[in-house]
Parts: C-alpha cells; sequence; structure tokens
C-alpha cells in the first residue's frame, strides 16, 4: 500500500505532478473525480519502482550501463504483467471446462429421464 503523508507538497514528488495529473485524467470517464491523494500515491509509487530499477541497474561494474541492464532490472514488473496476462489465460479455460461440465451434466441428467 502506498502511503501518502498528509504534508505531501508537489516539490516533494519524483515526477512532474501535472503530467501524472494529466495521465490520469486522460483515462478518467466523464464525471469521474480523483482525489489528490491518489495523484500523489501514484507519484510516489513510481518514484519507488523507478529507484529500485536505477539501484538494480547501476549495481554494475561495467563501465557503461547499457540497455540490457535497464531490461535485467526491469524483469521483475514484467514477470507481473505476464503472471498476470497466464491467470486471466487460465481462469478463461476453468470458465470453458465449467461450462462443458454443466452441459455433460445437463446430458446426463437428461438420459437418466
Amino acid at each position: 500500500m502506498v502511503e501518502v503523508p498528509e504534508d505531501t507538497n508537489v516539490a516533494d514528488l519524483p515526477f512532474t505532478h501535472a503530467r501524472i495529473k494529466r495521465m490520469i485524467r486522460d483515462k478518467a470517464s466523464d464525471g469521474q473525480y480523483v482525489r489528490s491523494n491518489v495523484y500523489y500515491g501514484l507519484n510516489l509509487l513510481l518514484g519507488e519502482i523507478a529507484e529500485e530499477i536505477i539501484d538494480n541497474m547501476m549495481d554494475t561494474e561495467a563501465a557503461y550501463v547499457e540497455k540490457h541492464h535497464l531490461d535485467h532490472a526491469a524483469r521483475k514488473y514484467e514477470k507481473v504483467e505476464n503472471i498476470i496476462q497466464e491467470k486471466e489465460r487460465v481462469s478463461r479455460k476453468l470458465d470453458a471446462l465449467a461450462s462443458d461440465i454443466e452441459r455433460l451434466s445437463r446430458e446426463v441428467e437428461q438420459a437418466d429421464h
């Protein structure tokens, strides 16, 4: 959970507040309002993620930090996306199996009568 201190100021945020706000507002539906602590919270969360990736990326003896260092450092977040996609695939498969079971159950029940 992202902690948003009460005394958070725009100047304390790691990324431009206006950009984060615009990104959220672009996705918000008409009449949908977003509380300011959501903007601050997302900004702080993205800052924490960036710090972790940067720390991992800079943990190298190489003279030049290359794209593969970034890829390696960000792999954790890409794996999460893959896991979410796999979960959705498995869920769809289970739904299809449940439908097949219900259909077969009805057929067996009709055959008994």
